[in-house]
């Protein structure tokens, strides 16, 4: 890693003689990348160890002094010397046959140094530590040194993610994040269990609030990040700016925890909320618990045909199977493209269009919205059924010789549309509206948490919206060339939406992110029960793995080999508020724990100190 750092500690103090854990074994054999300890009682110190204790060894090689650091993996507790039965192990016990009791530990190496003048450089050779070597535990500055976050603090890149086993913070590096070395972050766990959502919105939160007291070029960046959620389950995150009861109530246990953190324990601030309307033609969203705050949400048929959305609308497995349905939807595709061209091109010598600048889509909305003009263009669902009925998408269809028959299918698939939400999603654009009226997702502001409720549309409604953004969110960022903070977009369940087989259009979008997301800084943040359910080349994209408790028979995909067979077992008996992080900048995984959210996760669990039931809607 190319860092130097002060050497702290000596063999030969008492304060590390009452660290010392034992010596390097040679009962096991050890290669640079692993070796075995045997741990040694000597007079009244008593050695100790456990799991995921972070040690030194120090030893004289032939290329100078070795500092070496290492993870306790695995214990073992065993006989030394030959027992064959419990008759013998009972004559062992009381003395009367020659046997010891050893415990042997496994240690993963983490870092090596040479060592000179009491510092420490990263120039270390690739050997075994030395047999009968003194192993101490580490502490204090040296568990940064032992795991790289010496060099991510002194690079102001490290991202606070939790509480080591020690009670130290654990850090990931945010170039890995970002894009820069990598991109992406998926959480996977048993629902309910695992406690993905609290750990991912813990995450945003610390990078909100790392940003803010951090100097750098990434921190900078980070600092004017967008963050778009989508609420998937009830109304549970669309409380994110209210404080938590259960935090509330035991505020005393886990302040420590965020003050080590560096990590304020408040609700988010700067958040806004949506959700699809009601019905049709009305501007009230559709929530049962926030009753104020939240704004309606909707497109319109100039961003649905600018960024290719119609096929978002029909059932992905029946446009895989029945090639002529699909060449009717791509073919009224064309169709609403080319007539949206024409409506452009006459706009612009009409001379209502000033700015050539604008993206299509927002020049003729705009022009709608002030002008009033009636344009020869489907405005919602009703009026496109009404065309392929008898009118100009019907007549371009048949040119492309789509059958009659096709055609009554694409009429019948529609008429279903609108009964499964989307005369809620596809909004008319108002002429004249009154008030301003404002039905678009306004994410794109520094700083912001936009969360989107999906929980009560529709299965295929719900996978239009998600893909809508996603959409937008991809276009915004190739047709801005300034836009070069980071986009955020957490959603839970994304097996649902980019399962491992099939997922049509909407599987495609997110293939798209996963794979060119990271030069744009647009980073997916996915979370599932089963990793090995999503689409294969969205999952191995992350970068940054997060796993929380799994079940054995999940934790045996191909998906969790990352997690060597200790870290599988730790993973099964994982406790709520830990997890396993990953990143290709450790050497090893990390357990961490992180505190209870300060902030409310449940749709019943707010505080309801401040609240006005009588607000009124924003719209």
């Amino acid at each position: 890693m190319g860092s130097t750092a002060e050497c702290t500690g000596n063999s030969s103090s008492r304060g590390d003689e009452m660290k010392r854990v034992g010596v390097v074994t040679g009962i096991f054999e050890s290669n640079p990348y692993e070796f075995f300890v045997r741990m040694v009682s000597e007079g009244d110190h008593q050695a100790h160890a456990q799991i995921e204790d972070i040690v030194r060894v120090e030893y004289r090689s032939g290329y100078g002094d070795v500092v070496t650091y290492g993870v306790v993996v695995d214990i073992q507790n065993r006989w030394d010397g030959e027992l064959r039965n419990g008759y013998e192990e009972d004559v062992a016990l009381e003395g009367l046959k020659p046997a010891y009791p050893i415990y042997i530990a496994r240690v993963k190496v983490t870092r090596s140094f040479l060592k000179k003048d009491g510092k420490l450089s990263e120039t270390a050779p690739e050997i075994p530590p030395a047999i009968g070597s003194p192993v101490f535990l580490a502490e204090g500055e040296e568990i940064d040194i032992a795991l790289g976050f010496d060099e991510l603090k002194s690079k102001n890149v490290a991202l606070p993610v939790g509480i080591l086993k020690n009670g130290k913070p654990a850090y990931l590096d945010l170039r890995y994040i970002l894009g820069d070395n990598g991109a992406h972050i998926n959480v996977s766990g048993q629902s309910g269990v695992a406690a993905k959502t609290s750990y991912t919105t813990f995450l945003v939160k610390s990078m909100m609030e790392t940003s803010r007291k951090t100097q750098g070029e990434l921190m900078e960046l980070l600092r004017e990040a967008r963050y778009i959620i989508f609420n998937v389950k009830g109304e549970s995150l669309m409380f994110l700016d209210r404080p938590s009861k259960e935090w509330a109530a035991e505020k005393e246990k886990w302040e420590e925890m965020y003050r080590v953190l560096g990590i304020e324990p408040k609700p988010f601030e700067n958040a806004v909320f949506y959700a699809p309307s009601r019905q049709k033609g009305t501007y009230v969203p559709a929530v049962n618990k926030r009753m104020s705050g939240v704004k309606v949400y909707g497109w319109d048929v100039f961003d649905i045909v600018e960024m290719n959305l119609l096929e978002l609308m029909f059932d992905p497995d029946e446009m895989a199977k029945n090639q002529n349905f699909q060449l009717a939807v791509w073919s009224l595709q064309e169709y609403l493209t080319q007539r949206m061209e024409e409506i452009y091109q006459e706009f612009l010598r009409k001379g209502y269009i000033k700015d050539k600048q604008k993206l299509p889509s927002q020049a003729l909305r705009e022009i709608v919205a002030s002008k009033g003009e009636i344009v020869d263009i489907p405005l919602d669902l009703d009026d496109l059924i009404t065309q392929l009925k008898e009118g100009k998408a019907r007549e371009y269809l048949e040119k492309e010789n789509v059958q009659r028959q096709t055609i009554s299918m694409l009429i019948r698939r529609l008429k279903t549309a609108q009964k499964m939400d989307f005369d809620r999603l596809w909004i008319k654009p108002p002429l004249n509206p009154i008030g301003g009226v404002e039905y678009r997702i306004n994410w794109n502001v520094p700083g912001r948490v936009t969360v989107v409720d999906i929980s009560k549309l529709r299965t295929r409604a719900q996978a239009f919206v998600v893909g809508a953004i996603l959409s937008e969110v991809m276009r915004e960022k190739e047709t801005n060339n300034g836009f070069t903070q980071p986009v955020f977009i957490f959603l839970d369940e994304l097996n649902k939406y980019a399962p491992r087989h099939g997922g049509g259009a909407l599987a495609n979008i997110f293939r798209d992110v996963a794979e060119r997301g990271r030069s744009f800084r647009v980073i997916l943040i996915g979370a599932e029960q089963t990793a090995s359910e999503v689409d294969y080349r969205v999952i191995t994209q992350a970068a940054t793995v997060v796993v929380g408790r799994q079940k054995g028979a999940e934790l045996l995909k191909p998906e969790y080999s990352h997690l060597a067979d200790h870290y599988k077992r730790k993973a099964s008996l994982l406790k709520q508020g830990e997890v396993i992080v990953d990143q290709p900048f450790l050497n090893l995984p990390l357990t961490v724990k992180f505190p209870l959210p300060a902030w409310c996760t449940r749709e019943d669990g707010y505080v309801l100190e401040g609240e006005d039931e009588d607000d009124e809607y924003i719209i």
